[in-house]
């Protein structure tokens, strides 16, 4: 299963992420579109944590990739004006993607084509990404 972060600017957010999905076994981190210092200093530097880790990382230029390069079969977009969804439906046999916004910027309608946009009711929307980065993993390793 893919966890991706997309349009970060932030080193730190970025590190913290990977640093995050890297402590579920199950998961591979994504970064999609990073940004500015993201981009050229924080890629590095996750890239380093992954290595000591033994891990993969992907780095993607938009949202749409996870399906024409990595093959996912579906994709979660976290929104609140998306579909309400039970972390219970999703299916751990699957190809599954879940992208989560870093709050800097929203994707274009059309990079979220062929994505299911949906927010999980167990999980407060309100959250900022790495909170709810960590929640959504802990609750899909407990239903899986």
């Amino acid at each position: 299963m893919y966890i991706a972060l997309y349009n970060t600017s932030s080193i730190q957010r970025l590190v913290d992420f990977v640093k995050i999905v890297c402590s579920f076994r199950e998961t591979i981190p994504v970064i999609i579109k990073p940004i500015g210092a993201a981009a050229q200093i924080g890629v590095p530097e996750a890239y380093k944590i992954i290595h000591r880790a033994n891990r993969p990382l992907i780095v993607l230029s938009e949202i749409t990739d996870l399906h024409s390069v990595l093959g996912v079969d579906e994709v979660y977009y976290i929104d609140i004006k998306g579909l309400k969804k039970s972390i219970r439906d999703i299916s751990p046999t699957s190809s599954v993607a879940i992208v989560i916004n870093s709050g800097e910027s929203e994707p274009s309608k059309k990079e979220l084509e062929k994505t299911n946009i949906v927010y999980f009711e167990e999980i407060p929307f309100e959250l900022p990404s790495l909170a709810l980065t960590s929640i959504l993993l802990y609750l899909l390793t407990k239903s899986f």
